[in-house]
């Protein structure tokens, strides 16, 4: 159910949160220090956030925002799936973005989180084998990191699993 969350669109999303405007210094001119373009968007039952900032129009932020959210969504909760079950990964939104080994699909793209929580859902099923779930999304390693590498965030997620394994970085 709470990983499920990440496959809402971003009115169905926005519904379920808690919503504030802020201010803040830097670049962007005047409009940025007088305005409220800012936005952050509170998933208060599970403590998680969504902030952005950067840009000059409140709209741009709030879409940000929103896809920032579903990646803390996508990183925090599992869903791991059966790879024995016949067909396994049935479903799965991965392979419908996946187009000769590669995925096409860009950071601020809807689809972006879900593929990003199917990923680590496989990666979980294979006890945190990187070469295994490259194997069962039918990719390279090389491909998932280049995928993940697009969001910064998600590749330190990466990373983070597999230093606690004793395994070295990877890098984008």
């Amino acid at each position: 159910m709470r990983k499920s969350l990440v496959y809402l669109s971003a009115e169905e999303l926005e519904k379920r949160c808690r919503f504030e405007t802020l201010r803040r210094s830097g670049p962007g001119g005047q409009n940025r220090n007088k305005v409220e373009t800012g936005v952050r968007f509170y998933l208060d039952e599970f403590g998680l956030v969504g902030e952005a900032t950067e840009r000059r129009y409140q709209g741009e932020n709030r879409k940000i925002a929103l896809q920032r959210l579903r990646l803390e969504l996508a990183l925090t909760f599992r869903d791991v799936p059966d790879l024995d079950a016949s067909p396994p990964l049935s479903g799965f939104r991965w392979f419908e973005r996946l187009v000769g080994g590669k995925l096409r699909v860009a950071s601020d793209s809807y689809d972006y989180p879900i593929l990003v929580a199917e990923f680590f859902d496989v990666y979980a099923a294979t006890g945190e084998n990187l070469s295994e779930t490259s194997s069962a999304l039918h990719t390279t390693s090389s491909q998932i990191v280049r995928f993940l590498s697009q969001a910064p965030k998600t590749l330190e997620a990466l990373n983070l699993l597999r230093s606690k394994r004793g395994l070295s970085r990877l890098r984008a």
